[in-house]
Formats: C-alpha cells, sequence, structure tokens
C-alpha cells in the first residue's frame, strides 16, 4: 500500500487523503455503499483506550469490556457474562488475526445492539494470535443473538480496515483517546 503520510502533513486527522484509503471496497462495490457500517455507529469513543495495561489475552477481554462498562454500554453485572461469552469464542480460535491486530467478537442476549471498544496496547499483549505476535490494537464487537447482519457488517467494516496499513498506524500513532477517536471520525467520513 501507498503510504499517504507525506501527503496528510503531520498525518493529522480530517486531511482529504487518510487511513481510509481511496478506491476502498466500498468504492469499488457502490451497491454496498448504502449498508456500510460506520465504526462510531457500534464503537463508543467513551470506550477507546489509548494505553490498555493488560498484557494478556484474558485480561484485554475483561479491561475492554470494563471499558463498555463505563461507557455506559453495559452494566456491572454483564461484565462477567460478556467476558466468558468472548472467551468461550477465543476457545474455537484465536481472534488474533496477526500483524498486531486482534477482533474479539461475541454474541449475547444481554445487550440490545452492537456495540464495541478499542484499545491499543504499546507494550503488546499475548493473545494466541494466528501469527504467534503480540496484539497492539483491538476491536472488541459484541452483538445480541438476533443482529445476524449488524454483526456481520460490523465485522466486514473493521476488517476491510485493518488492512489498510496506513489506518493501523495513524491508530496506533495517535497521541491520545481524542486521536484515536479522531482516526475512526475520519475514516467513517470518507
Amino acid at each position: 500500500m501507498k503510504n499517504n503520510s507525506s501527503r496528510r502533513g503531520a498525518g493529522r486527522p480530517g486531511a482529504k487523503e487518510g487511513p481510509s484509503g481511496a478506491g476502498d471496497s466500498a468504492a469499488a462495490r457502490p451497491d454496498r455503499e448504502t449498508t456500510k457500517m460506520k465504526l462510531l455507529d457500534f464503537i463508543s469513543a467513551k470506550a477507546v483506550l489509548p494505553a490498555m495495561k493488560a498484557t494478556d489475552r484474558d485480561s484485554a477481554l475483561v479491561e475492554l469490556v470494563e471499558a463498555l462498562r463505563d461507557a455506559g454500554l453495559a452494566g456491572p453485572s454483564q461484565v462477567k457474562p460478556l467476558v466468558d461469552a468472548l472467551t468461550k469464542r477465543e476457545q474455537l480460535g484465536s481472534t488474533g488475526i496477526g500483524k498486531g491486530i486482534a477482533v474479539p467478537h461475541a454474541k449475547h442476549a444481554s445487550v440490545k445492539q452492537v456495540i464495541g471498544a478499542v484499545g491499543r496496547s504499546a507494550t503488546g499483549i499475548e493473545f494466541n494470535a494466528l501469527d504467534g505476535a503480540p496484539v497492539y490494537l483491538l476491536f472488541l464487537i459484541i452483538s445480541p443473538p438476533d443482529a445476524g447482519s449488524d454483526h456481520l457488517r460490523a465485522l466486514e467494516r473493521v476488517s476491510a480496515l485493518i488492512r489498510n496499513d496506513d489506518f493501523n498506524r495513524f491508530l496506533r500513532t495517535a497521541p491520545d483517546a481524542q486521536g484515536m477517536v479522531d482516526v475512526l471520525k475520519e475514516v467513517d467520513e470518507s
């Protein structure tokens, strides 16, 4: 992929070119444009963690679900059941997909809509990723059991973006939570 940083000045969100990349899959498939889910449709800006403390998968899942709780998207009594659902999903196969990225996801009856969080680790998290490398970016998605298409649309949106090296780099180098949210907003607006 072409490096867009020189066209982005200091890499600030809001520039015309950016981490979403011109000519992404939505542009190639205009019929899907109307169904493209925005990241901030399900990821709460209040559940963006720029400096995760977790060093292993299980504590990372707890930290992300607690971010949902702190953002008001999950109640205190939901934390353990949601973490258990995510852990059960991880037992089927790691959602650490490689290149320093994990997309833990599950369905659970205690949520009423697709919800999500984003976390970043400076030191890396042992997540049993497919490539054996530590994870630095995590995108958590939790959906109600009957949200089949919305769950898939959220996964599809995240999957499309994490293939973009610029998006990953901008998210990893954003100065703080607001900077990370700005990157998410920029790709939503592109």
